[in-house]
């Protein structure tokens, strides 16, 4: 049966509403325009701490769909050997060498977020050429290749973007600011960019024209639009931020560098959202009469696995070197996406005979599954759900017991939440900090100092190591003090604070020379701070004090 033949029922994938806001991506336009119109009240409705909740519900089980479609039936697993084994293996090796190399993390957290806007372009190009073909559109090699650089170009200019640092790394499904992972740029310069860029946006203008003709002329509206929706998806969540980033279009509100991560959780949702579509569709028409919920619980379990046991086990309470919010999840998250991204790259090829014959055919072919009892089986669906309750409690932990419960000052919650993280493999070292601060704040001493020293014990970072140091001076004990703000130096080296607060400790602790040198630093960072000048004037003047005494002292004897 041709495509041009198929029942009208079968020239949708699940129906009109499905396909269009779901397949073609449409909810992204008032999720857009809510955005652009009301961005601060959907902030406070679905503030950036709870989002990992709605990533759970919908990104967790399309990454889930992915290793289900890999290794659920053991044909999958034998066609796609190269994937599913040796693939799998290099992937997780990297990983965990990442946990223990920052750069190394931080170049495989900069190769998932460069591929990433292929990733999503190529399942905005695969479900546009599904909808049309259903549709009957004769989708021929020109047409097609016309399509293709469609997604491909848009790809290429936000990539060209990123690497150039004119749109911000942040445009990804998971937040790596505050953790010790980085992006790392190619640093391509303007003088290459700007024309490249122009370039570029000039042939996707003429490619997305001469496709929207060819297709107005190949087949009437009503059989081109549901697949000529995803030109429009694709030039929202790319076209149009590299367009705000070159200053074409006037800064948005949802693209702003303060908002554009938060925004791109929104897009991944919509990916998501569009990739358990297809899947769910596939998995049907392989095994007809199954649940449908049943199959998105197990989708949620495998997304979900290296949540659970896996990410205890490498928590910093057993064998792992960084907190959770620290770099853990993310190089996690960038490690198994990236993951999901190769094994994706694979499994849908149209050409495929079965997938085409499903997919585009709209056919049911089911096929014999033989029960098998596996030791493994019950351990991921274990681990996954175990991840599910950790992902949920540590999220609203976050918000409700430590945002929250910080911007109101209130100690014991924060204190209540430490512990809970901690007991769940996520304590974090930015909230020790955050709660040594508050103590100290309520003058708490004794208690600011034991968290910061957990702090730091957990991950040397620069507020907690400052705090501490000042908690350390205030006491008395200047040699731990300056200790406390060396360590400051050696994490921000252009921090003029750690500068001058070692060089107060320092000529507090009696050693004037050392101090004015670290003033003299401070100074050099931050010329016009008045209290660093009148800092290192003292301590210049207890140089030449404690100079005079050695003299006398030496023409006594």
């Amino acid at each position: 049966m041709s495509a041009a033949s198929l029942p009208q029922s079968a020239r949708w994938v699940h129906g009109p509403a499905s396909d269009l806001l779901l397949g073609g991506g449409l909810i992204y336009v008032p999720l857009l325009a809510l955005l652009i119109l009301a961005g601060p009240m959907l902030h406070s409705l679905a503030p950036a701490g709870l989002m990992p909740l709605l990533v759970l519900a919908v990104g967790t089980p399309h990454v889930g769909a992915t290793l289900l479609r890999v290794y659920e039936h053991r044909e999958d697993r034998r066609a796609y050997t190269v994937f599913a084994v040796h693939i799998t293996i290099l992937t997780t090796v990297a990983f965990l060498a990442a946990l223990y190399n920052v750069w190394l993390g931080s170049l495989l957290l900069s190769l998932y977020l460069t591929v990433l806007p292929w990733h999503f372009s190529g399942q905005n190009y695969g479900i546009a050429l599904i909808l049309m073909r259903r549709r009957g559109v004769d989708v021929n090699p020109d047409l097609k290749r016309k399509l293709y650089y469609c997604f491909l170009l848009p790809c290429i200019l936000f990539v060209l973007t990123l690497h150039g640092g004119v749109q911000s790394s942040e445009y990804a499904p998971f937040y790596a600011s505050g953790t010790v992972y980085r992006f790392l740029p190619l640093g391509i310069p303007a003088m290459v960019r700007e024309p490249a860029l122009i370039l570029l946006t000039l042939a996707y203008i003429y490619a997305l024209g001469s496709t929207l003709v060819q297709l107005r002329d190949a087949r009437a509206w009503r059989d081109v639009a549901p697949g000529a929706v995803l030109l429009g998806t694709q030039a929202l969540w790319y076209v149009l931020p590299v367009l705000v980033s070159m200053g074409v279009v006037a800064g948005l509100h949802p693209l702003r560098p303060e908002n554009v991560a938060y925004t791109f959780v929104w897009v991944s949702v919509v990916h998501g959202a569009q990739y358990l579509w297809i899947t769910t569709y596939y998995a049907e028409r392989r095994q007809p009469g199954a649940s449908r919920a049943r199959y998105l619980l197990k989708a949620l379990l495998a997304g979900s696995a290296i949540y659970g046991l896996p990410i205890l086990v490498l928590s910093p309470a057993l064998i792992g070197p960084l907190p959770f919010d620290s770099g853990l999840f993310v190089i996690v998250a960038a490690g198994l996406n990236l993951h999901h991204v190769l094994l994706d790259s694979a499994i849908w090829k149209l050409r495929d005979g079965r997938l085409a014959r499903i997919l585009i055919r709209g056919r049911t072919e089911p096929e014999e599954i033989v029960p098998r009892w596996s030791w493994l089986r019950p351990v991921i669906w274990a681990s996954g759900a175990a991840g599910v309750l950790l992902t949920a409690a540590g999220t609203l932990e976050m918000e409700f017991g430590v945002r929250r419960a910080v911007a109101r000052g209130d100690v014991a919650r924060v204190e209540r939440a430490a512990e809970r993280l901690a007991w769940i493999g996520r304590d974090s070292a930015h909230v020790r900090s955050s709660l040594g601060y508050l103590m100290a704040q309520g003058g708490d001493t004794l208690g600011a100092t034991a968290e910061l020293e957990r702090s730091v014990a957990l991950l040397a970072n620069l507020p907690a190591q400052l705090n501490l140091g000042a908690l350390y001076e205030r006491s008395g004990r200047f040699e731990q003090a300056e200790r406390a703000y060396e360590v400051a130096r050696t994490l921000a080296p252009e921090d003029a604070r750690a500068w001058h607060w070692g060089g107060r400790a320092a000529r507090k602790a009696g050693r004037s020379e050392a101090a004015t040198a670290l003033l003299e630093q401070a100074i050099f960072l931050a010329p016009n701070d008045g209290e660093i000048r009148r800092e290192l004037a003292l301590a210049r003047a207890a140089a030449r004090t404690g100079a005079e005494g050695a003299l006398i002292e030496a023409g006594g004897s």
